[in-house]
């Protein structure tokens, strides 16, 4: 079965959100509903941490970012391989967690967006 990232979306004025929300900062609604999302998007922002720093030898550098869902909700989440240049689309993948659920993860995306998408500029985040 293939993981598939859920958002979700308030039932009363159908904004969406984050998977993380209780509830909606539209119109306080309680009631939320899951949805399935395109897991593609965009880096709205960035940081690498040097996880070595934190004690965790050998540990290689992990990249925090910011997501926009083309859906439009923000999701915080890390970047799996190399930083994606400039304006280069992102994609939803699960890395296996131990206690065998997916945790996920973005990563460069090989699909081409239509030109009503909207593409961010990656911005690092400076201490």
């Amino acid at each position: 079965m293939e993981d598939i990232l859920m958002i979700r979306r308030c039932t009363c004025c159908y904004t969406l959100f984050a998977a993380v929300t209780v509830g909606c900062s539209s119109c306080a609604s309680g009631s939320l509903e899951w949805l399935p999302s395109s897991g593609a998007g965009s880096i709205v922002s960035w940081r690498v941490l040097d996880r070595a720093a934190t004690g965790m030898r050998g540990a290689q550098p992990l990249t925090i970012a910011i997501v926009e869902l083309d859906e439009g909700p923000w999701v915080y989440t890390s970047i799996e391989g190399e930083l994606p240049p400039r304006n280069c689309p992102v994609r939803v993948q699960f890395q296996p967690c131990p206690r065998d659920d997916g945790f996920p993860v973005f990563a460069v995306s090989a699909g081409h967006r239509t030109s009503g998408d909207q593409h961010r500029s990656a911005n690092r985040i400076d201490a």
